[in-house]
């Protein structure tokens, strides 16, 4: 029995309008059962005024309706847009609150605890939180405040949901007064990314449609793949870059974009985004500058990377649009290697280019691998000596390694003559412990290969950073003919570049001799499957 002075759950249900439209299943029901009276009291009242602002919500809308004549704006300030954008992400849901209050329905029905007066009571309990209620939501308040109220707890955010890691953090939005601001003030330092807030259309605008449930654009600017909404490539960057060796830091100052492309009806909210590649995690973004063409940042984005490293790194700078609800737009990118840039050159205004599918020659590597390869025919070593073809892989070093983060890594190689990729056929090298150049010189040798078999064959050696729970691929090398076939089957691996073709040919030109090779530890090797 419910305690005296206090309203019993079973009021809820007296209070109008609280019929769901679909009951929960019998089977879909919580077991509330380990709930005190004092507890269910709690969420009943929690209930209660869940459903007490609902009714005010639907009065103003109801108001609206009446009083609005303007399709779009109505759309906007009743809250159709998030109620649409919800029904189609979650067509079958239910509410929580709904299956909460048909679960202590059930159980108070089982449990037979309907107490004579206790209906009366909870009539007079709802009518007192009825007056004490506050006015009705100002119309004036912003379409968002007025939703995540009205909703309460059983509002779903109409972002995309994704994984954490996939998650798309998105730069702060600024609105840009008239004119362009003044150069010389000191440049903004990039810090701490926050979420999207969840916005409406604004009013005037293009209403975007609710996307589906995948990667944002940006997210993909290193896949190669268009995107949703694409626009023709136009415009420049400004930007110089310093390095601070006493910081062992690289400054990338971006200044401005001049001559964007218009994502959205002459208009762009444009950011700059940039990547120290071949390091994919390595994201640094400036703030939002909403409704301009020709957007000034003056932003420092910085990298903490120590200078031997840059040699090796390609600075990758791309203008986005920022979509408040849909994928990011891509306005365009310029790719700036850090081997040949001139450190003392003045802030430099480059060209913004589409996206190019990148080529595997033209992709950086994480460092240079130092072998020797030699191919042993059988018997030619003396009679029966060696009985059957030998190949031999002299590793030696890798050089000027680029490592996933910072510090020195632990490494080794690994290598396969595909296409048997049998566990048992793999070799691999000692681990070289915390070296950005690990000095292996390790002999790996296969047998059974005749000359024809190593025109069909492709020997793959990549390079591994050794971890406690597991191994991680820093890139390697293809030696093969690349002709993309083997043993009359296309195969994805047989993808050699012109260096590594033409070393694995002066192996089957040259047998019983060493033939020496210093090749990139490509970041883009193709899967095997």
């Amino acid at each position: 029995m419910p305690q005296r002075g206090h309203p019993a759950p079973e009021g809820l249900w007296s209070l109008p309008g609280l019929l769901m439209a679909h009951e929960p299943q019998p089977d879909g029901l919580l077991d509330l059962s380990f709930l005190t009276e004092e507890e269910q009291e709690a969420i009943a009242e929690v209930l209660k005024r869940d459903a007490r602002l609902r009714q005010l919500e639907e009065g103003r809308v109801s108001k609206l309706r009446a009083s609005l004549a303007d399709p779009g704006q109505l759309k906007i300030l009743t809250g159709d847009w998030f109620q649409e954008a919800r029904s189609q992400r979650h067509q079958h849901a239910q509410f929580g609150s709904d299956l909460v209050r048909a679960s202590i329905r059930r159980k108070k029905g089982c449990r037979g605890d309907q107490a004579g007066g206790s209906d009366g009571e909870a009539e007079a309990a709802g009518k007192e939180t009825e007056e004490a209620l506050e006015p009705r939501l100002s119309v004036d308040e912003g379409p968002q405040e007025r939703l995540s109220e009205a909703e309460g707890p059983d509002v779903s955010s109409p972002c995309v949901p994704t994984k954490p890691s996939e998650q798309e953090e998105e730069p702060q939005a600024q609105e840009d007064e008239p004119g362009a601001p003044d150069l010389g003030r000191p440049p903004v330092v990039a810090g701490e990314e926050a979420d999207p807030e969840m916005q409406p259309p604004s009013r005037g605008e293009e209403e975007p449609q609710p996307p589906p449930a995948q990667l944002s654009g940006s997210q993909m600017s290193l896949s190669g793949e268009p995107e949703a909404g694409a626009v023709q490539v136009r415009g420049s960057v400004h930007f110089a870059l310093r390095y601070e060796p006493g910081a062992a830091e690289l400054r990338v100052h971006v200044i401005q974009c001049q001559g964007l492309a218009a994502a959205r009806r002459r208009r762009s909210d444009p950011y700059v985004k940039s990547y120290l590649l071949p390091d994919k995690q390595s994201k640094r973004k400036t703030t939002v500058k909403k409704r301009n063409l020709n957007p000034v940042f003056n932003e420092i984005l910085r990298y903490s990377v120590p200078q031997t490293e840059l040699r090796g790194r390609v600075l990758s700078l791309s203008v986005w649009h920022r979509e408040s609800l849909g994928r990011n737009i891509f306005l365009g990118e310029v790719e700036v290697p850090l081997n040949t840039w001139d450190w003392d050159s003045e802030p430099t205004w480059l060209p913004l280019q589409p996206r190019v599918p990148p080529s595997p020659d033209d992709l950086p590597s994480r460092g240079l691998l130092s072998l020797s390869l030699k191919y042993v025919p059988a018997g030619s070593e003396g009679p029966g000596l060696p009985p059957s073809g030998e190949l031999h892989f002299w590793v030696k070093e890798v050089q000027d390694l680029i490592p996933l983060r910072s510090g020195s890594p632990d490494t080794f190689v690994q290598c396969s003559v595909l296409p048997d990729d049998s566990r048992a056929s793999r070799q691999r090298t000692r681990v070289v412990r915390r070296s950005l150049n690990p000095m292996f010189n390790h002999t790996m040798v296969y047998d059974g290969f005749g000359p024809a078999d190593l025109r069909q064959a492709c020997a793959e050696l990549s390079l591994w950073d050794h971890g406690a729970l597991g191994s991680r691929q820093l890139g390697g090398t293809r030696l093969s003919l690349g002709t993309g076939d083997s043993y009359g089957l296309q195969v994805p691996w047989m993808d050699s570049t012109h260096e590594e073709r033409r070393l694995w040919q002066s192996l089957l030109e040259r047998p019983c001799e060493w033939v020496d090779g210093l090749l990139p530890l490509r970041t883009n090797l193709a899967p095997r499957t």
